[in-house]
């Protein structure tokens, strides 16, 4: 699934291919998750240029002005594409006007569309909100591992199983440590390490791979890699289950 990294690339380049365009048309695909219909779509944005493109937490916000938006979430294997023709598992399609379609597919049809959805109110990974006074009073509250808290939806927005191993790994935090046992201290370097690493992935993926709208780039990523065997520091890279999920890890993060 996208994470906060790979969205805040997509979203950039959306917006540097789409900005501007008038959208002619929307086409839904059969089976896909959208409470709106075509018609709905139709007299909401036909003929409205897209103002911008956001992200908060794990969605993609298309700014149409006057207050119509339509929200996209990827979920699993959702893709985003500028396809000649649509695909078969295709959810939507906004075709704008003098460039190629923008498509969204998903051979689940899992991905959901939404036009004017609700404000997410989920503080996100990368806001000012997001401060170490905040995520100490948020884990302060939780005796769940530090992993499961920080993958949460519902409290911190963006960050999913691959990049909370990174986090972790960068604060030197064990992914099963409980997540009110761990020290004012150490929460505040987590704190840091969430943005650092997030601000520095962004940075790599754009060197390597700078107009991708889709895909999870991860060929980078320093034990949250199963082609690596020991950390940079030379930590031999471990497994296990954490809340459901496969957890990358060393000893050299300490468990709390």
């Amino acid at each position: 699934m996208p994470e906060i990294v790979d969205l805040e690339i997509f979203k950039k380049n959306l917006e540097k291919r789409f900005k501007n365009k008038k959208l002619q048309k929307v086409e839904i695909g059969s089976g896909a998750k959208i409470e709106a219909s075509e018609k709905d779509f139709e007299k909401a944005l036909s003929g409205k240029k897209l103002k911008s493109v956001d992200r908060k937490a794990k969605e993609l916000y298309f700014n149409f002005g006057d207050d119509q938006v339509v929200s996209m979430h990827l979920m699993l294997h959702g893709q985003l594409s500028t396809p000649e023709t649509l695909p078969k598992a295709f959810v939507a399609a906004f075709l704008f006007e003098g460039t190629e379609p923008l498509v969204l597919s998903d051979y689940q049809k899992a991905a959901k569309i939404s036009l004017n959805p609700k404000e997410n109110m989920v503080v996100d990974a990368l806001s000012d909100e997001m401060t170490p006074e905040w995520l100490e009073a948020q884990l302060k509250k939780r005796r769940s591992p530090v992993k499961t808290v920080i993958c949460d939806p519902k409290i911190i927005g963006g960050i999913g199983n691959a990049y909370a191993d990174e986090i972790l790994w960068e604060a030197k935090i064990h992914p099963e440590s409980i997540a009110n046992q761990i020290p004012a201290k150490e929460v505040h370097k987590l704190a840091k390490a969430i943005k650092s690493v997030v601000n520095d992935s962004i940075e790599k993926i754009r060197e390597s791979n700078p107009d991708i709208i889709s895909g999870e780039i991860r060929d980078f990523m320093v034990v949250h890699n199963h082609k690596r065997k020991t950390s940079p520091t030379g930590g031999q890279i471990k497994n296990a289950t954490v809340g459901s999920r496969k957890t990358y890890y060393t000893d050299e993060q300490i468990k709390y």
